[in-house]
């Protein structure tokens, strides 16, 4: 039974990110090739190269992909050139997430659906009173996640449930109505209103 009182945080993070699939020059064959979530960044004179660097499965052989090339280090973020230099895990499942970036190195991504966790916490704040439910959600970058199916997931209720309350026009984003086929979007404010706290037999569902 989930504690209503209080708005939720959902925090939803990768848990594995893209793998590119190339011919490894050590193997000898095309093989998957991980993300190592660490960076190469090469400062020369006034130009920034940064690399994200992935590692064949098999030998550990490593390939770069390119993230930016030639980059002036005058208008380079501050912040984001610290955290290459620190290889954040933040910046490595943003880029290890870009399709654009796969598709300027010319590689070839596992064609598997990323597999993702759930993390939810309580916060101190109420509830507004027309609602059952409040969630901050938190997602990372790179996920097309429909809100019915989170909903379905992490409510552990039937999709045809999920479609009625949107039928009915019970789930909003920060007051504004979604409907089944909406995205889910890092700091949507995700609202339930109270009366689909009950089936049509009266048994609770939350």
């Amino acid at each position: 039974m989930i504690n209503l009182n209080v708005q939720k945080e959902w925090i939803i993070t990768h848990s594995h990110l893209p793998s590119v699939l190339r011919r490894c020059p050590k193997c000898g064959i095309k093989t998957e090739f991980r993300n190592s979530k660490k960076f190469r960044v090469n400062a020369n004179g006034r130009l920034i190269d940064v690399w994200l660097i992935y590692r064949c499965s098999k030998c550990e052989t490593s390939w770069n992909m390119t993230v930016w090339e030639r980059v002036e280090a005058a208008g380079f973020d501050e912040e984001e050139y610290k955290g290459f230099l620190s290889n954040d895990p933040v910046l490595a499942e943003r880029y290890g997430n870009d399709r654009a970036l796969f598709a300027g190195n010319k590689a070839e991504i596992t064609a598997e659906k990323p597999e993702y966790s759930i993390e939810e916490r309580d916060t101190s704040f109420p509830c507004s009173m027309e609602y059952h439910m409040e969630v901050h959600v938190k997602i990372s970058f790179g996920f097309d996640l429909r809100v019915d199916i989170l909903l379905v997931r992490q409510l552990g209720v039937s999709r045809n449930i999920v479609k009625k309350w949107f039928d009915k026009g019970l789930i909003f984003n920060q007051s504004q109505p979604l409907s089944p086929k909406s995205k889910a979007k890092d700091g949507m404010i995700l609202q339930i209103k109270k009366d689909v706290l009950t089936c049509p037999t009266g048994d609770s569902i939350i």
